[in-house]
């Protein structure tokens, strides 16, 4: 059953909540933790940090367009 354009908004709403959580968690735990990771282990955290970039701005972008086709 298709879901009405409230309910995906919503749902991307939620989304672009909890990878904001997770990335603010990862900032705290890089900052405690980061003297006794390889260089290694730090550039993995950096593709991680780059990829919830990434997909937050289309997160970002699939919300207003669901804002405009809400309004429209």
């Amino acid at each position: 059953m298709p879901k009405t354009v409230r309910e995906q908004l919503d749902e991307v709403e939620r989304d672009i909540t909890l990878y904001n959580e997770f990335a603010e968690a990862e900032k705290a735990r890089f900052k405690l933790e980061c003297f006794l990771w390889t260089a290694e282990e730090r550039i993995e955290w950096q593709e991680t940090q780059r990829s919830i970039a990434e997909h937050l701005r289309e997160l970002h972008d699939k919300r207003t367009a669901l804002l405009d086709e809400l309004e429209g």
